[in-house]
């Protein structure tokens, strides 16, 4: 009967897929070289431009996206990513989205960076002033402490799920096949989440995915200060073995060794828990991993649009050229971006170039 059961689930993860609308091509340019991380991206969401340059200045290019989501979207709100290195190395550096607005073109100067709002709004950030990269000093994201309801050893601790890095993971040790067990994260500070992106099995590589159970359905729970008590004063509801209930969104995860992303849009966060609910079973193993779990913070309208000033036009001679460099061929002639950006769109809008940024 596992033969059945493997197909019975199978058959209810096809069930409610959502069609995803995408510029052609743009998604042709990320197609040729795209990781798990920008691969994924461009599947939940639609992917406006795409930009490279050094921001860090470590000398090596990041690659910088620019995305919205899906145009069947009510009151639609937009994105920008900063990856590093390429292919199944591939991983995010920063990602944010943005309150109530979208992102319509992305420019790499130095350490700056200039994004294109909607109604002809302008934003730069600096690299180590509103950008820094995950992992280091002011990052948006840090977690305080990481715990789970079990684990299969410590090479698969709850930590490995938050160590960007798809070859860990942290899996469960519970007796079955970890149907109810959780992942919970404690943050440092209260934050609001746009989305979650979730690897829900092992990341190492496809055979082990299959080999091992994977997440088919879960649930992820947010808690706010209001739910646990006051982090800030060092007391909450936990020390008087109160249970803390918060908001809870489920998702779900195809059969395939992929990221999946799910709209969260919680604010004030101070906990996540992700909870496993129905699993794919593994062809050898029964334990059920997850190998990375990404928290995308949202910037609010104060450090976004507020901050942003009226884009100028660019220079005339920046939107000469040659007609024919214009034609897509299809073949991705979409790929420089860079003078892409620094072109005058239909409506005479562009990034500033060069030294304006």
């Amino acid at each position: 009967m596992l033969w059945l059961r493997r197909s019975l689930v199978a058959a209810v993860a096809l069930v409610g897929v959502p069609t995803l609308l995408c510029a052609s091509a743009t998604r042709a340019a990320v197609a040729s070289d795209a990781g798990p991380w920008l691969t994924a991206l461009g599947t939940a969401y639609v992917v406006v431009d795409l930009s490279t340059g050094d921001l860090d200045g470590d000398g090596r290019d990041e690659t910088v996206v620019c995305y919205r989501e899906n145009l069947a979207t009510t009151n639609q709100s937009g994105g920008v990513a900063v990856y590093a290195g390429k292919g199944q190395s591939q991983k995010p550096l920063w990602h944010v989205q943005l309150d109530k607005t979208l992102c319509e073109k992305v420019r790499v100067n130095g350490r700056k960076l200039g994004l294109l709002l909607a109604n002809n709004k302008q934003l730069v950030l600096t690299y180590g002033e509103e950008i820094h990269f995950r992992g280091t000093k002011g990052s948006a994201i840090k977690p305080k402490s990481v715990k789970a309801s079990s684990t299969a050893g410590s090479q698969h601790a709850p930590e490995k799920a938050f160590d960007n890095d798809l070859s860990t993971s942290w899996a469960e040790g519970a007796d079955g096949t970890g149907i109810g067990q959780f992942i919970s994260v404690r943050l440092e500070k209260a934050t609001d989440i746009g989305a979650i992106g979730i690897y829900c099995g092992d990341g190492s590589n496809k055979r082990s995915f299959f080999d091992r159970n994977r997440v088919h359905r879960g649930s992820i729970e947010a808690k706010t200060d209001a739910d646990l008590g006051d982090t800030e004063a060092g007391f909450d509801f936990a020390s008087l073995g109160i249970d803390a209930i918060g908001d809870r969104v489920e998702f779900s995860c195809e059969n395939r060794p992929e990221i999946t992303y799910v709209p969260f849009n919680k604010r004030g966060v101070v906990e996540l828990e992700v909870r496993i609910e129905s699993v794919y079973l593994g062809d050898k193993k029964d334990d059920t991993h997850i190998a990375e779990i990404e928290i995308v913070p949202r910037l609010l309208r104060t450090q976004t649009v507020d901050k942003a000033s009226p884009a100028r036009p660019v220079a005339a001679s920046a939107s000469a050229g040659d007609d024919e460099e214009d034609d897509d061929d299809g073949k991705g002639s979409d790929v420089d971006v860079d003078r892409a950006t620094s072109r005058l769109d239909g409506e005479g809008r562009g990034i500033a170039i060069d030294d304006d940024l």
